[in-house]
Order: C-alpha cells, then structure tokens, then sequence
C-alpha cells in the first residue's frame, strides 16, 4: 500500500515537474525561437548596431543603422534607409536596397517592399515573387498573406492566388487553420478558403 501510495506521488510530481517545463518553455518561447536561429544578438552601440554571442561577446562590429534578428541564417540590416540581409560572419549577402521593410526568412523567402509594392526573394536576393501586392506577410505552412485593393488573401510560393482577396484582414495559417475577418467579425478557414468556423463577433 505504502508502495503504491510512493508511485502515486511520485507519478504526480513528475507530470507537476513535465507541466512546468512546458509552460517555461512557452513563456520563453522568443528566446527559444532565437536561440535556435543563430545565439547571436542585436545590440546598438555608439549609435550603430552590432551583434554579440550569449556570453555577451561582441561577434559582429557596430556598422549598421539597424539590425534585426537572424532567422534560416540570415538577418535584416538597415543601412543609409535601405535594407538588406547579412550571414553570421558579418557579411553583406544581401546588399541593402529595400524600401522602409524587409522581413524575416520564412520557409526561404522574405517579403520586401520596393517602390510601394511588396514580394518575395529568396536567400541570394532574386526576386521569386516579383513586387505586385499593396502589402504582404510572412509563409507560413506553404501560404502568405497579401493584400490587393484593400481586401486580404493568400498566395502560394509560386506568387499563384490560391484564396482570392476577399477579407477585410487575414492571419497567418497555423495548424491548417487561419483566422480571418469581414468587418468586425471573424471566423477560420482551411487552405481551400472553406469555412471551418463562420464569422461572429
């Protein structure tokens, strides 16, 4: 009895230890997230942005006006108004001739705007998605959100219309769901653009 009442415990405690564990984890998900991008870190110093280690080394020389995190290997740097995208050496790969934003590496391509457009280049700067959308957002599971004469949709990697523009404000697909809204309601749709759950408030 007193054995069963000790695996008892013991088995709570351990489930009590694994729950905690996760909810740390989900807590800290952003450091995670960047740890397993590179260990390296944005940093400003003397007006300029560098990158330094987890040991708070200085790895990369303040030389950029901005920096952001790494992401597949590659960060966003801002230099003269213009940006454009570094390895973990330091090295311009991308050279810095984007307007106003440039985005994460998601699934191999970044979203950037030019002239007021927005599309998609993948890690040697070609254009894959060439500028076409009033604004556009990160992949995510094979899709991206972009918005045409101001109604939101999505599009595959070949830059192809899979769910025509047609919601007031669209996420990001997670788990094969987005959620999406017409006015000011809101409901989710699968990657057909069929709905798993109608709009409500």
């Amino acid at each position: 009895m007193k054995g069963l009442i000790h695996n008892q415990k013991y088995n709570i405690m351990k489930q009590t230890f694994i729950v905690t564990l996760a909810l740390l984890a989900l807590l800290s998900c952003d450091l995670w997230r960047e740890s397993e991008h590179s260990g390296l870190f944005p940093v400003k110093l003397g007006g300029k942005w560098g990158y330094i280690n987890r040991s708070g080394e200085l790895v990369i020389n303040p030389q950029f006006d901005w920096a952001g995190d790494f992401s597949e290997g590659l960060a966003r740097v801002g230099v003269g108004g213009k940006y454009g995208y570094i390895d973990k050496t330091g090295e311009l790969v991308i050279n810095p001739q984007f307007d106003y934003y440039a985005g994460d590496f998601s699934e191999g391509l970044a979203v950037v705007e030019l002239g007021g457009k927005w599309g998609y280049i993948d890690k040697s700067g070609k254009y894959v998605i060439n500028p076409q959308f009033d604004d556009a957002w990160d992949f995510s599971e094979g899709l991206a959100t972009v918005e045409l004469g101001d109604k939101w949709g999505y599009i595959d990697k070949t830059g192809k219309l899979v769910i025509n523009p047609q919601f007031d404000w669209a996420g990001s697909f997670s788990e094969g769901l987005a959620r999406v809204w017409l006015g000011y309601k809101s409901g989710y749709i699968d990657k057909t653009g069929k709905w798993v759950w109608e709009p409500t408030e």
